[in-house]
């Protein structure tokens, strides 16, 4: 039997070698399993015997080579009790408390090459080439794309299950469907079958490792939850998909994963399971971000270096970087080594996205000759380039951004340079920005808007100010309004429609009832001339707000300004100015505000915020200084 296994392992990646680097990984994993050696040897012989198998036997040294690392995890207590319990998550936001309170047992771990049976294998192996082998799609599906997104008897490490069978079973009309109409792409089936999968009641707090029962019996969770659901049924169908993410929003707690379809050329186009559809606009593609990756079932070796030698963050050896197939996300960096490595052990310097409210590191570059290189990075990102020792980061250079045109800027502070900055805004953030992109403005003379026409769509993503858009259109409209994107929650604070004799127009404030959690942020706050009063609709797709002017009206311009908070500076309030030194984070100046302003005399080229020392908060967003006023990064 030996002899037979090493003959395979060889066969293999004389084959297949593009799928993993290391020849002895299907080896080593067998002398891993134990007991269950044999049972995988099994799945291996099964293939071996029918010339005809080749391909599936190829399949089977895929999952067997990179089954390391894969398990299970799940509490001994029946899946009923779990999810009544998860249906009062919100009640108890404390994970420990929620265990405690229902008693839920202890944690099991069972890894995948000790307790994987060779029946569930072949049968994971045989449904998967059906479907592959039946749908139209199936033939531009290349092996290697098969193998990573369609083949894979798990996605993260919930407990297993005949998922396949089921999803089968469910979703039968729609695979007869798929194979009676033989023109069908994988991106539209993809789309039809994300439509049928349940809603989901999005919860902040991680979610016990759920399976596809599990996840069609209690739809709710985070985004992980949402696109394991979609990679389950769309894999189950057929359909290549699988998981991005990326590791941390530049100014937001934790990161985003979200779902990529493969088409018929091998592009991936990105959606997110059950909530939006392939090339539709989502969070993952709405918000800014520094790199994103793709997990993937094979091992990847893109950082030679051990575990302890690479930021916690990193250590995954299953995704890969996909940024460059993201837009904004495809610049290359190469700067000079400003401050000496610490160790010579590391070969790498790291990428750490310096958030005000966290940072985290979110990629690597190579060193050479005194240079330090980044690929496929994201704009309008504060990066620091840092080294890696004993679990602690050392700047390796000083932060860097790139602008809206991918223009290098490094935040040096020039400490002979020094210009006067007359801080206005305390620097508060604004998570509500997104929620305006793909927001429509309309005018219509039927209360029923059945006659609307767009006079305007927010492609981009606004900032906190505001925003003046010119109207082309002569038409005189009685109604106007603004309608919100799907998960948009209709937040803007304020709307201006202007007429072509230079006045304001004004009128009966129409649109959707009520506001969420009956707070006083309803319709009419979005024309109440406050800017830090908003409208926060119940509804979280397509709520609207908007104007009846009683008569038909020609509009020139529409100002608008998204939802904000208050981020004045307090007079009489003391504030402390910190910017980046090049190892840290020091006080530059202290000042007591005077008519809701500060003045500071600062370094040019530097980074910097601000602390309010007087009722002791800071600010959460890095800014830099351009003619005497804050710019925000």
């Amino acid at each position: 039997m030996k002899a037979f296994v090493l003959f395979y392992v060889i066969l293999f990646f004389m084959s297949c070698n593009s799928r993993t680097d290391n020849p002895f990984q299907i080896r080593e994993g067998l002398s891993k399993a134990g007991d269950n050696c044999k049972l995988l040897e099994g799945v291996l012989e099964h293939y071996s015997k029918n010339p005809a198998d080749s391909l599936k036997l190829k399949a089977a040294q895929f999952l067997i080579a990179n089954m390391e690392g894969k398990y299970s995890e799940y509490y001994n207590t029946p899946w009923q009790n779990i999810a009544s319990a998860l249906y009062r998550w919100n009640d108890i936001p404390d994970e420990e408390r929620l265990l405690v309170k229902h008693d839920w047992g202890e944690l099991k771990v069972e890894e995948d090459v000790k307790f994987i049976t060779s029946e569930y294998l072949i049968n994971n192996i045989e449904l998967a080439f059906k479907v592959w082998m039946e749908q139209p799609w199936g033939k531009n599906i290349s092996f290697d794309v098969f193998c990573e997104e369609i083949l894979p008897y798990r996605v993260g490490k919930e407990p297993l299950e005949n998922w396949r069978e089921k999803v089968l079973i469910a979703f039968a009309d729609m695979n007869n469907y798929f194979k009676e109409h033989p023109d069908i792409t994988a991106v539209e089936a993809c789309g039809m079958v994300n439509k049928q999968l349940p809603a989901f009641t999005w919860v902040s707090t991680p979610m016990p490792a759920m399976n596809y029962s599990m996840l069609m019996s209690t739809p709710r969770g985070t985004c992980d939850e949402m696109g394991a659901l979609a990679i389950f049924v769309m894999r189950a169908l057929g359909i290549p998909v699988t998981r991005d993410f990326t590791i941390q929003w530049p100014n937001r707690k934790l990161g985003h994963s979200w779902n990529s379809v493969c088409d018929s050329s091998g592009t991936h186009i990105s959606f997110m399971g059950v909530e939006t559809n392939p090339g539709d606009y989502h969070l993952g593609t709405r918000l800014r971000k520094s790199k994103v990756y793709r997990n993937t079932f094979a091992r990847q070796n893109h950082i030679n270096e051990a575990d302890s030698l690479i930021p916690f963050e990193l250590q995954n050896r299953y995704m890969k970087d996909v940024s460059s197939e993201y837009d904004g996300c495809n610049f290359n960096v190469e700067l000079p080594i400003h401050f000496i490595n610490p160790t010579e052990v590391n070969r790498y310097v790291y990428l750490l996205s310096m958030g005000k409210e966290a940072s985290a590191v979110v990629g690597w570059g190579q060193i050479e000759d005194g240079k330090m290189s980044f690929s496929s990075i994201g704009k309008n990102v504060l990066y620091l380039p840092v080294f890696y020792q004993n679990d602690e980061y050392t700047p390796a250079g000083y932060p860097f951004r790139l602008d809206d045109s991918g223009q290098l800027q490094v935040f040096q502070p020039d400490m002979e340079k020094c210009e006067t900055l007359i801080v206005s805004d305390a620097g508060k953030d604004h998570p509500w920005l997104y929620r305006m992109q793909q927001g429509v403005f309309e005018g219509a003379n039927r209360m029923d808007f059945f006659d609307k026409k767009v006079l305007y769509i927010i492609k981009d993503m606004p900032g906190s100010d505001y925003v003046k858009v010119g109207i082309t259109d002569l038409t005189p409209y009685r109604y106007l309004r603004y309608v919100s994107p799907k998960g948009g929650h209709c937040n803007v604070s304020e709307i201006q429609f202007w007429g072509k004799n230079g006045r304001k127009l004004d009128g009966r404030r129409i649109g959707t009832s009520g506001s969420w959690y009956n707070s006083p942020a309803t319709k009419d706050k979005a024309f109440d001339d406050d800017i830090y009063t908003y409208f926060d609709a119940t509804e979280a797709d397509y709520a609207w707000t908007g104007l009846d002017l009683g008569t038909p009206q020609v509009l020139a311009e529409i100002h608008y300004l998204p939802r904000i908070e208050d981020n004045r500076i307090i007079h009489g309030n003391r504030y402390e100015l910190y910017y980046w030194n090049g190892d840290d984070w020091k006080v530059l100046e202290k000042k007591t505000a005077e008519m809701n302003q500060a003045h500071f005399q600062v370094p040019s080229n530097a980074v910097f915020y601000l602390r309010n020392a007087t009722n002791d908060t800071e600010s959460n967003k890095y800014f830099m200084v351009k003619d005497g006023k804050q710019v925000w990064i």
